[in-house]
């Protein structure tokens, strides 16, 4: 069992890890998330609540391989303008909103099946915007069905969630 002052450490680790996590634009240190998972990893070690062997160990290679191989194609794709491409196959022959947004649920479900649902929303949310503002429809519908497809998608598929990754690997 953990003695008291390592509670303690690894308790204002993780409050300072949720803090700037929570609050990644502080005004005078625009941070983003990684500097807090970062520096919460690198607290709990020099607090000696883990040793860095410990801390070594926690750390997950398949899976951040896994992340970053994601967010690198889903990268490429928008680069190539497979987006752009995407909302004219999703346009085409459309017979109004409902229609859009069913093949919006559905496309994106498959998405968040073959990528992490994450990174199904993080490049897709623009792409549901513009589509949205194009058919001169409200948004926030479609960016309702882009969540939830999102979460249904990933549930079919280890790789969807990473959740289902870790319970996988």
């Amino acid at each position: 069992m953990a003695s008291p002052v390592d509670v303690v450490l690894g308790s204002v680790a993780f409050a300072i890890f949720w803090i700037l996590t929570v609050f990644p634009s502080v005004p005078f240190m625009p941070i983003g998330r990684t500097v807090p998972s970062l520096l919460g990893a690198m607290l709990m070690v020099l607090f000696r609540v883990m040793t860095p062997d410990q801390a070594y160990a926690a750390i997950d290679l398949p899976i951040l391989g896994l992340l970053f191989g994601t967010m690198v194609v889903s990268n490429y794709l928008e680069r190539a303008d497979m987006f752009k491409y995407l909302g004219k196959l999703l346009s085409w022959r459309s017979m109004g909103p409902k229609d859009l947004i069913c093949r919006i649920f559905l496309i994106f479900a498959i998405s968040s099946s073959l990528f992490t649902n994450d990174t199904t929303c993080v490049f897709l949310t623009k792409f549901v915007l513009k589509i949205a503002r194009q058919h001169n429809l409200a948004p926030h519908l479609f960016l309702l069905a882009l969540a939830t497809s999102a979460n249904i998608g990933s549930a079919a598929t280890p790789v969807g969630n990473l959740q289902n990754l870790v319970i996988a690997v």
